[in-house]
């Protein structure tokens, strides 16, 4: 129970901050300002992350991007020291992918966490994904990865707008609270505050993300989804409606055809009758 309301209390203090950004512990007169965190979402927009970047997964083995499926995934920034936001995001994350139904993790979607703490070892990586609780089947489609080559954090860090630094005065690292969806390709897709998100974003945003990689079983949630348009004021998807506006317009202009095509009919049936 203690446990419990302790992750509580934490998710709420993260969501109270109110700006995509958090560190992993409370401090005292901070003066840090939340905008330094901000992401331009639309200046990052198809840029490509981890090109020719090898990492390092649960067991120590070599990854590049390119030995994943041909799958969009869910990038997560993350360290594995973390002792309060990586946590409740992994947490939040896995709740959400509950609740999306037409995608599954392992066969629609990855999940990809990167670690950007150089000092991060193999071992906490391990302690970290366990602490999470996933499912034990390979299927699952969750890695926990971390840079082979330090000197390439900063720089593909950098390539996505992800901004963090390390306070050795409250000894932790100040990160936004984002995640990426990328495409099959590893291109940026999306950003999503997934503390302040729903399933039903998460799900757009996949989707968006596969592209024109439909199974025939997925093509109705990709056309329902045409009707959504992402906010990047609120930060996640909106009723468009230029959508249906068109689509209004589109449905009246039939029925006026058919309409006038009905009474055309009729009046041309009365002339024959007449004669």
């Amino acid at each position: 129970m203690r446990k419990i309301a302790w992750l509580m209390a934490m998710t709420l203090w993260v969501l109270l901050l109110g700006d995509g950004w958090a560190f992993s512990k409370p401090t005292e007169n901070s003066d840090i300002d939340p905008s330094l965190f901000r992401v331009d979402e639309q200046k990052f927009l198809g840029v490509k992350f981890g090109n020719e970047v090898t990492l390092l997964d649960e067991q120590g083995k070599p990854l590049q991007f390119a030995d994943l499926p041909n799958l969009p995934f869910v990038l997560v920034p993350a360290y594995y020291t973390c002792d309060g936001a990586c946590f409740n995001i992994g947490i939040s994350l896995k709740e959400l992918l509950k609740e999306v139904k037409s995608l599954q993790s392992g066969k629609g979607f990855n999940v990809v966490f990167v670690s950007f703490d150089k000092n991060d070892t193999t071992e906490g990586l391990t302690k970290f994904a366990q602490q999470l609780d996933l499912p034990d089947d390979p299927i699952r489609g969750w890695r926990f990865t971390r840079f082979e080559q330090p000197d390439a954090i900063k720089r593909e860090m950098d390539k996505i707008g992800y901004k963090f630094f390390w306070s050795p005065r409250d000894r932790t690292f100040f990160h936004p609270t984002l995640v990426l969806i990328l495409s099959p390709e590893g291109r940026v897709a999306r950003y999503l505050n997934v503390l302040n998100v729903t399933p039903k974003d998460v799900e757009l945003a996949l989707l968006e993300a596969k592209s024109n990689q439909f199974k025939p079983s997925e093509t109705l949630d990709y056309l329902v989804s045409l009707c959504y348009s992402y906010n990047f004021k609120e930060g996640r998807y909106t009723l468009s409606i230029p959508v249906f506006v068109g689509l209004g317009s589109f449905l009246l202009g039939i029925g006026l055809l058919f309409a006038s095509l009905g009474i055309y009919r009729l009046i041309h049936h009365r002339k024959n009758i007449r004669k």
